[in-house]
């Protein structure tokens, strides 16, 4: 029986865009399945809206992660959950390569932006019930928008973010 001796070199692996890109993805296909279940009243629904936000705030993270090259804990740190900074700082490093800015999805990032920041869309506010809901219902246009966003960020990075990681 001949002797081997294997030698191996040690790799680093960053999973720091996948696991952005990858959590992005499932909340928007949460998003999708939730927007698609009938509602059984008219009252206003925060999850589809919170949901979309998740998923934008983690593809923008992803970007940000693919141009910088800085850690996870840094772009949690620096951006924590406010979209409306962290699309004016993806649309400065070039995401239009990526998905093309609008003003239409500027309008929607600046609508929903201050209310998914200060988790306005996650608990019982009597603010949000008496003027959020109002605001974000008189544009029906939101989650359409943030569906178009969040899928085209999701086909459009994956490559690159996988090629990088």
């Amino acid at each position: 029986m001949a002797n081997f001796v294997i030698n191996t070199t040690s790799y680093h692996v960053c999973m720091t865009g996948i696991s952005f890109l990858s959590y992005a993805n499932r909340y928007r296909e949460a998003a999708l399945v939730l927007a698609s279940t009938p509602k059984t009243n008219n009252r206003f629904d925060p999850a589809v809206y919170f949901l979309y936000c998740l998923s934008l705030e983690l593809h923008l993270k992803s970007f940000i992660w693919l141009h910088d090259k800085i850690s996870r804990k840094n772009i949690k740190d620096t951006y924590r959950h406010d979209i409306n900074k962290l699309w004016r700082h993806c649309k400065e490093r070039g995401i239009n390569k990526y998905a093309k800015p609008t003003p239409l999805r500027d309008h929607v990032i600046e609508l929903i932006g201050p209310y998914y920041k200060n988790r306005k869309l996650n608990y019982l506010d009597l603010d949000m019930v008496f003027r959020g809901y109002t605001a974000l219902k008189a544009e029906p246009r939101i989650v359409p928008t943030l569906d178009r966003l969040t899928k085209k960020l999701g086909q459009t990075l994956h490559d690159p973010i996988l090629n990088e990681s």
